[in-house]
């Protein structure tokens, strides 16, 4: 397979045995289908290693907003999408096998975006507090209404179940 901005064949490597190819010449990356998810956590350590790894083929590109086709389907352009609602990293996305090409250090942007297990607490915690349960005086819980039903389809099966084993 050929790098989609320079033409120059890309390595292939296994990172904890998920396999991905790399460009010597600018720093990108291919990833198959489904597999970024692999990489993104920052405190992974596989992430960590395949990031480490890049970072020294680091160069600038002068093209990236050029559409690419994909090195595995080379009939097919890619679709430029972001990674995340926040607009911090475009991607270049196969419709057609789902592979996933990172330019040069995109993947460090990726993993920074990731909150770290303090911070999804926090998130958390705060996320709990805001949407607590809300309750109408005077209106009975939507939950207690439905245990009630609950209970009486519980008692008809048993009572179903008792009719058909004295048969």
């Amino acid at each position: 397979m050929k790098c989609p901005r320079t033409h120059t064949t890309l390595k292939k490597v296994s990172v904890g045995k998920v396999p991905v190819y790399y460009s010597e010449a600018c720093g990108g990356v291919l990833l198959e289908n489904n597999t970024l998810s692999h990489f993104e956590n920052p405190q992974d350590k596989r992430g960590n290693v395949l990031a480490k790894h890049l970072s020294q083929f680091h160069c600038e590109l002068e093209t990236k907003d050029k559409r690419i086709r994909c090195p595995k389907c080379p009939d097919i352009v890619m679709l430029q999408r972001f990674y995340s609602p926040l607009h911090a990293v475009e991607i270049d996305e196969c419709p057609g096998c789902g592979a996933i090409w990172l330019d040069t250090g995109e993947l460090e942007k990726i993993q920074s975006l990731m909150l770290n297990e303090k911070e999804r607490a926090l998130l958390r915690n705060e996320l709990m507090k805001k949407h607590e349960r809300i309750e109408i005086k005077g209106m009975p819980h939507q939950h207690e209404n439905w245990s009630r039903r609950s209970d009486k389809v519980d008692a008809f099966f048993d009572l179903a179940s008792y009719i058909s084993n004295s048969w």
